[in-house]
C-alpha cells in the first residue's frame, strides 16, 4: 500500500512536528543549510529527517517528496504558508467584500487601502547613512570629497569659458 492509498490525514499525523517543520520549509524551496540555519540544527540532521519521511512514504527524492507532502496538505485542505486554499467563509456583510460598481470606471471612491504596506515616517539622509557606515569621518571625508569636487567643476567651467572667449 502507498502513501497515496492510505488516508491523507493519518499519513500527515504519522509526521513528527520536527519532520513537518522541515517539510514545510522544502516546500519554500529552500536548500538544507537554509532550512538548517532557520531551524538552528545541523545540516545532517535535515537531511536525516527527509530520508526518514522518504522511507516512510518511498519517495525517491527531496522532489518528490516535497510533491507528496504538498498534495496531502492539499488534500487536507491546508496549506503549507498557513492560510486555507479557499477562504469559503467570507461573506459581504462582513465588510470584506463589496458590491461591483455598476460602471466599469475606475474612481478615487473604489479604491481601498489594505493598511499593511509600513510607512515611512523619518527619512535618513545621505549624511545620516555616512555616519551609521563610516562614523563622523566618513561624513567630514564625504563632505571635503563634494568640496573639491565642486571646487573641480567651477575651475574646468571657467577654463572652458576662458577658452571659448579666446576663440570668438
Amino acid at each position: 500500500m502507498t502513501v497515496m492509498d492510505r488516508d491523507p490525514a493519518d499519513v500527515l499525523c504519522d509526521l513528527t512536528a520536527k519532520q513537518a517543520q522541515v517539510l514545510d520549509l522544502l516546500l519554500q524551496h529552500k536548500t538544507t543549510k537554509q532550512i538548517a540555519r532557520e531551524l538552528s540544527i545541523a545540516p545532517n540532521t535535515v537531511d536525516a529527517r527527509i530520508a526518514a519521511v522518504r522511507d516512510k512514504w518511498g519517495t525517491t527524492d527531496r522532489k518528490a517528496t516535497a510533491r507528496v507532502y504538498a498534495h496531502l496538505l492539499e488534500t487536507c485542505e491546508k496549506s503549507p504558508c498557513g492560510f486555507s486554499p479557499l477562504d469559503r467563509d467570507l461573506t459581504p456583510d462582513q465588510g470584506l467584500l463589496r458590491e461591483l460598481p455598476g460602471s466599469p470606471l475606475f474612481t478615487v471612491a473604489d479604491a481601498q487601502s489594505l493598511g499593511y504596506w509600513p510607512v515611512r515616517t523619518e527619512s535618513s539622509g545621505i549624511l545620516e547613512a555616512l555616519d551609521t557606515r563610516f562614523g563622523k569621518i566618513g561624513r567630514v571625508l564625504a563632505a571635503s570629497g563634494l568640496a573639491l569636487a565642486l571646487a573641480a567643476t567651477v575651475m574646468l567651467t571657467l577654463a572652458i569659458a576662458e577658452a571659448m572667449s579666446k576663440l570668438i
